[in-house]
C-alpha cells in the first residue's frame, strides 16, 4: 500500500489540471481547427517563421485544455484506484487473520482429539488387561454387602467412564473436522482476497502510468508553446515593421483610389454617376463564391497584444476560384502591390470603390470598364496570406470601410 501511496503522491505533485474531461471530443477537435484558423487569418501579415510559430501557439493553446483534462481525470483515477486497493487489502488482512484463527482452532480440536483418544486407550488398556473382571471377583469374595455395594458403585463408574471417553472422542472428532473444513474455506478466501488486492495495485500502477503519460502530454505541449513564443517574440521588430510596411502601402493605394477618384469624376462630368449599385445600402453582389472568414475591423495581435486594423473581409475559396466585380466600374489598379499580393482595385464612382487581393490570377487591365459580376480574377494566395481566399475591401476616398454594409445580408451569390 506505501507503493499506491507514494505513486498517488508523485502525481499530485507532477502537474495540475483544471477541467473537467478525459478525451477529445469532436467538438474539442472542431474548436482546435477554428483556433488554428483564427490565428491564420490574424497572421497573415506576418513573417513565415512568425506563422509557424503562431500555429504551434494556436495548435498548444487548444489542445492544453484537454491534455490538462486528461491529467484531471488521470488523478481522480489515481485516488479511486489507490482506494480499491487499500479496501482489498484490509479484505486480504482479515481474510489472513480469519485463517489463522481457524487454523489455531483445528490445531486445538485436533489436540482434543489426541487427548481424548490417549484417555479412551488408558481406558480400554486397562479393561483388556482384566483390572474390572478384577475388581469384581474381589467385591463378590468380600462376604460383605457394603463393600459389595461400594464396589459395584465402583465399577458403574468405570463403566460411565468409558462411555464418556466414547463421547468425548466422538465429539472431538466432529469439532475437528468442522474446524478443518473452516481453515479450508477461510484460507480459499484469504487467496482469492489476496488476488483481488494484487489486481487491484496492478489497476492503480495502470492508472499512474495513463496520468504520468498525461502529465508528459502537458510538458511536451507547455514546452512547443514556450518555444514557439520564443520564436514569435524574437520577430516582434519584424513584425511590427512589416505592418508597418503593409499600412503604408495601403495609404499608397489610398492616395492612388482618391486620385482615380477626381479623374473619374472629371471624365464623368463631376456628376458622380456611372455606378449600377456603388456607395452602400448592400448593392453589391458576393464578389466569389466561399464563406467569410475573416471580419473587418481591429484586431487583438494575438502574441504581442497589439491592435491592428483588418481592413477588409475575407472569403474562404479554393485556388482558381472565379473572383467578380462587385458593381460596374474602371479599373483603376491591377498589379502587384507588395502585401496584397495580385490586386485589382475597381472604381464605382461616388468615391466608393472596390479592392480585390491575394489573386493568382488578374484577367483585367488597368482603365478598362467592367460590367456588374465580370469574372476579373481568380482567387490565389499571393502575397501576405497563409492559404487561398480573397481578401476584399470597400473604400470610401480612398478610406477602408466595413463591406459587409455593401453586401447582400445573406453574403450568397
Amino acid at each position: 500500500m506505501r507503493r499506491i501511496g507514494w505513486l498517488l503522491a508523485a502525481l499530485l505533485l507532477a502537474g495540475s489540471a483544471s477541467s473537467p474531461a478525459f478525451g477529445v471530443s469532436q467538438s474539442e477537435l472542431d474548436r482546435v481547427e477554428r483556433e488554428k484558423a483564427e490565428m491564420a487569418a490574424q497572421l497573415e501579415d506576418a513573417s513565415d517563421e512568425v506563422r509557424q510559430a503562431g500555429q504551434v501557439l494556436a495548435e498548444t493553446e487548444a489542445e492544453l485544455p484537454v491534455a490538462e483534462h486528461a491529467v484531471a481525470v488521470a488523478h481522480g483515477r489515481v485516488a479511486a484506484a489507490e482506494a480499491e486497493a487499500a479496501q482489498a487489502q484490509r479484505e486480504a488482512d482479515a481474510a489472513r487473520e480469519a485463517l489463522e484463527a481457524a487454523e489455531a482452532e483445528y490445531e486445538a480440536a485436533r489436540e482434543a482429539v489426541e487427548a481424548a483418544r490417549e484417555a479412551r486407550a488408558s481406558l480400554f488398556a486397562a479393561t483388556a488387561r482384566g483390572s474390572e473382571l478384577l475388581a469384581l471377583d474381589a467385591v463378590l469374595a468380600s462376604g460383605e454387602p457394603q463393600a459389595a455395594v461400594d464396589g459395584l458403585t465402583y465399577l458403574e463408574f468405570m463403566m460411565d467412564g468409558k462411555n464418556r471417553a466414547v463421547e468425548e472422542v466422538t465429539l472431538a472428532r466432529r469439532e475437528a473436522a468442522n474446524a478443518e473444513n473452516a481453515a479450508s474455506l477461510a484460507e480459499t478466501e484469504a487467496e482469492a482476497a489476496e488476488a483481488v488486492a494484487a489486481d487491484a495495485l496492478a489497476a492503480a500502477e495502470t492508472r499512474f502510468n495513463e496520468a504520468e503519460s498525461a502529465r508528459l502530454a502537458v510538458e511536451a505541449l507547455v514546452g512547443a508553446h514556450e518555444a514557439a513564443l520564443t520564436v514569435a517574440e524574437d520577430a516582434r521588430d519584424d513584425a511590427q515593421s512589416e505592418y508597418d510596411e503593409l499600412e503604408a502601402e495601403s495609404e499608397r493605394l489610398a492616395d492612388q483610389l482618391r486620385q482615380a477618384d477626381e479623374d473619374d469624376d472629371d471624365d464623368r462630368g463631376n456628376s458622380g454617376g456611372g455606378s449600377s449599385g456603388g456607395g452602400g445600402g448592400g448593392g453589391f453582389v458576393v464578389p466569389v463564391d466561399g464563406w467569410k472568414s475573416s471580419d473587418y475591423g481591429w484586431r487583438r495581435h494575438p502574441i504581442y497584444g497589439t491592435t491592428r486594423l483588418h481592413g477588409g473581409t475575407d472569403f474562404a475559396a479554393g485556388t482558381g476560384a472565379t473572383i467578380h466585380a462587385a458593381d460596374s466600374g474602371k479599373v483603376v489598379y491591377a498589379g502587384w502591390s507588395s502585401g496584397y499580393g495580385q490586386l485589382t482595385c475597381i472604381s464605382h464612382g461616388g468615391g466608393v470603390s472596390t479592392c480585390y487581393a491575394h489573386q493568382s490570377e488578374i484577367w483585367v487591365n488597368d482603365g478598362e470598364y467592367v460590367d456588374r459580376d465580370e469574372r476579373i480574377g481568380a482567387v490565389g494566395s499571393t502575397g501576405d496570406s497563409t492559404g487561398p481566399h480573397l481578401h476584399f475591401e470597400v473604400r470610401v476616398h480612398g478610406d477602408r470601410v466595413n463591406p459587409v454594409g455593401y453586401l447582400p445580408s445573406c453574403l450568397c451569390r
